[in-house]
């Protein structure tokens, strides 16, 4: 019984070929009984499979004392096993109140990021969790209650981790299997006691839910992984197939829009056409960025289904659905005139006046002089690493994101519009300046995203200056403007 945890991941990790002999396996370990499991267990399977193993653990400095006890304890298991640790502390306290934001979502953004410098610094080729049957059956009841579940609601076994990969090896096991194995061992462990409070939604289900399921069967989380991971294929599969059908149902127009073939998309099994759907947005909207919401995805796709007679509908950030003669066209108001999705170019070693009377210049350092200070002006350097030119210029979007120095996640810039106390009044024509690839990187006046830097020795090959009047003179003429 003892050693079940360790074949049951063993099993795993030879199923799916995770990690090939040679590899280098980076642990994350909290100090936490699960986490302790799995760094003894792949320890002792590095030994078996031919592998080696480090240890990751981030200290979030929001419990003190006891927190950095949760360290040096990590620390010294790794000493007694012959495992490097590798081990930082990250005030995530400050983080929030200065950025914003979730505490949760701050730990594990941080705490992520953390890991991977970790594997491109000292080369690991894997990152391991802790993550168990027990994670997944309540990742799928909170999903559920939510009305947030997709076809596979849980949690994957593996995935990408940037360039490498992240497994959960212990993700067919109980926790009262780590449990067991801890005793049987003798291993000591951590206690987090805000895992233990009823204030985390995830608290609640496992310590008020769960419980009761387990009593009609005890197998339950099991069962529940394993009936995840088989959506998990069935979704790819036809997640496959739907990508097959939108490239023969969808044409790209010479204007920038989209029609899609009314009758083909009619003739499509409706669990193909609840996949394509997403597809679509995601070429709308930039992959990732288009609101969400079941009744966005319901509307399109009542328009699709007709396939006589015509209409139009107004769909969300300046996008028109037109139908007629058995086609659906998707355009944006003034697509393919400034650019697409709106956007002007900025281009290099030229003042341009964009919204809220801001004016904006970028250039190659070597060919401006440095400019003197002056009130109401910003001065900054970059890299192509920040921001690939040519740069375009455009007013902001539903959905936009930037990616802020410090941070593993992109932030909405609408919440950076509200931390910025920017006039509501002024956030619809404030300019958000895009690279080459898209991305917003630079809310001009309010936040710029990573790789930018108002230090010119340690700046990037190019200068950016943006130029303008206080807000309060800029909030006045948007008022007489409007009244």
């Amino acid at each position: 019984m003892t050693d079940q945890l360790e074949r049951q991941a063993a099993d795993l990790i030879r199923e799916n070929g995770w990690i090939p002999e040679g590899s280098r396996v980076l642990v994350a370990c909290s100090g936490g009984p699960d986490s302790v499991a799995l760094l003894h267990v792949m320890k002792r399977l590095g030994e078996s499979f031919g592998f080696t193993i480090g240890a990751a653990h981030v200290d979030h400095m929001l419990r003190g004392e006891e927190s950095a006890e949760d360290a040096r304890f990590v620390c010294a298991m790794c000493a007694g096993l012959g495992v490097p640790f590798h081990g930082t502390a990250i005030p995530v306290g400050e983080i929030v109140r200065h950025e914003g934001g979730n505490v949760q979502d701050v730990c594990r953004a941080q705490r992520y990021r953390y890991f991977g410098k970790v594997m491109e610094r000292e080369r690991y080729n894997v990152l391991a969790t802790a993550h168990h049957a027990d994670d997944v059956l309540e990742t799928v009841l909170m999903r559920l209650a939510r009305g947030t579940a997709d076809a596979a609601p849980g949690i994957p076994a593996s995935r990408k981790f940037g360039e490498r990969l992240l497994i959960r090896p212990f993700l067919l096991s109980e926790r009262r299997e780590v449990m067991e194995y801890l005793e049987a061992h003798g291993l000591p462990s951590r206690v987090d006691p805000s895992n233990l409070k009823p204030d985390y939604t995830r608290n609640r289900f496992r310590h008020r839910v769960v419980p009761l399921i387990r009593e009609e069967n005890p197998g339950a989380a099991r069962r529940v992984a394993e009936w995840d991971l088989a959506r998990r294929e069935d979704e790819a599969y036809l997640a496959g197939k739907a990508r097959e059908v939108w490239e023969q149902i969808s044409v790209p127009l010479q204007d920038g829009g989209l029609a899609v073939e009314t009758e083909a998309f009619s003739r499509v099994p409706s669990a193909l056409q609840r996949r394509v759907i997403p597809i679509l947005l995601d070429y709308l909207y930039l992959s990732g960025r288009y609101p969400s919401g079941g009744r966005l995805e319901s509307l399109i796709l009542s328009q699709l289904m007709r396939t006589e007679g015509s209409g139009s509908v107004d769909l969300p950030d300046g996008f028109r659905l037109e139908r007629e003669y058995g086609k659906a066209v998707f355009r944006k108001a003034g697509q393919g005139s400034p650019g697409k999705f709106g956007e002007t170019p900025l281009p290099s070693g030229s003042w341009i006046t964009s919204g809220c009377g801001m004016r904006l210049f970028w250039s190659d350092r070597e060919t401006v002089r440095e400019p003197e200070p002056a009130p109401g002006r910003e001065v900054l350097y970059f890299g192509e690493e920040a921001a690939m030119p040519p740069l375009s210029v455009r007013m902001p979007q539903a959905g936009d994101r930037i990616l802020l120095p410090g941070m593993a996640e992109p932030k909405k810039v609408s919440r950076i519009f509200i931390d910025g106390k920017i006039p509501r009044s002024l956030r619809a024509t404030w300019p958000v300046v895009t690279a080459a690839d898209g991305r917003v990187v630079a809310v001009p006046g309010v936040r710029y995203g990573k790789g930018f830097t108002r230090d010119g020795r340690t700046g990037g090959p190019y200068i950016f200056i943006v130029e303008q009047a206080p807000i309060a003179d800029r909030a006045d003429h948007a008022q007489e403007e409007t009244t």
